[in-house]
């Protein structure tokens, strides 16, 4: 008798060819090691034990821009240094555990606290403080040992930003030149309550993630709430928005009280963010630079040169 393959099945719902679903055992806790709270899609261990994030490859850019300007700010943070004991601060309070690994390949990365900290040493103009915070413990404890096993004078916090920004201001010299990197997963995690009170800092500049993607999804379900993530991150904004206007008018409005926001506690926003775009071009997120200091926003606006499609109008998305 002859023998016969076993007929394919189609597993796809309009009969075409597509491959039968993989059979590849799902991820769990107990078998990636992860702590209690943390998404499984989210987080895994690196080789070193602790744990890393698992992110979209639009973190290279993210980090650039990042790098770029500890490095371009070498030469003030060696005066800084030099004219006193008040020193220099790189603040991150939503730190992740320092370790990446772009999602769908094996190449592992510096999170944003090492990426920061490891420029401002080999420009030879290292940070004489770092304070790093996250909400949760597990992911704050290995970042805290890296930064320590790469040299950094580190401090830590646990908790939201909104409240770990008050430990930090309780441990840093006021008087230091300071740099904050404010990186949250979306406009709810990013209380303008962070911004003011980082405000309270006399020399300091800031790199904000503005979740575009966030509002762009959400702007019709925040307006109908009271008290929504957007009524945290722009406080007020009811009373300045025509919301019965285009979604893309209401979200340009929006961000334009936010900037009048940051201007109103003395830190004015640079004109142009930096818009990053996933890998279809759609927009993520805009990188928005403060700071009371004209030449930080030279320094700014040189970064940003050179890059024909940096500046975006909110009112084109």
């Amino acid at each position: 008798m002859s023998k016969h393959n076993p007929p394919t099945t189609s597993y796809s719902l309009f009969g075409d060819d597509s491959p039968a679903p993989s059979l590849k055992k799902a991820r769990s806790r107990k078998d990636l090691g992860l702590p209690p709270g943390l998404p499984l899609d989210q987080y895994e261990r690196d080789d070193d034990g602790r744990l890393r994030e698992i992110v979209g490859p639009w973190v290279r850019d993210k980090h650039a821009v990042l790098e770029r300007y500890v490095a371009i700010t070498s030469s003030v943070r060696k005066k800084w240094v030099t004219r006193g004991t008040a020193g220099t601060t790189y603040i991150d309070l939503f730190s992740g555990p320092g370790r990446v690994r772009i999602k769908d390949t094996e190449e592992v990365l510096h999170g944003s606290p090492l990426v920061a900290w490891t420029c401002s040493r080999e420009r030879g103009a290292a940070f004489t403080k770092v304070f790093v915070a996250d909400a949760n413990k597990f992911i704050i404890e290995d970042c805290g040992a890296r930064l320590v096993a790469e040299g950094a004078p580190v401090d830590t916090g646990t908790g939201k930003a909104v409240d770990s920004v008050d430990r930090a201001l309780a441990r840093l010299n006021k008087y230091s030149y300071h740099f904050a990197f404010l990186d949250p997963f979306n406009l709810g995690a990013l209380s303008f309550e962070i911004i003011e009170k980082l405000a309270q800092l006399p020399h300091i500049d800031i790199l904000i993630h503005v979740s575009a993607q966030d509002l762009n999804r959400n702007l019709r379900k925040y307006i109908a709430k009271e008290g929504s993530s957007l009524d945290g991150f722009a406080p007020r904004w009811r009373e300045n928005v025509d919301i019965n206007r285009p979604d893309a008018y209401v979200r340009a409005k929006i961000f334009d009280h936010w900037r009048n926001l940051l201007r109103s506690v003395g830190l004015p926003v640079a004109e142009a963010a930096q818009l990053v775009s996933g890998e279809g071009k759609q927009p993520l997120y805009w990188l928005a630079f403060a700071a009371r200091n004209k030449l930080a926003h030279t320094f700014w606006d040189k970064i940003r040169s050179g890059k024909a499609d940096a500046q975006q109008s909110l009112l084109s998305e």
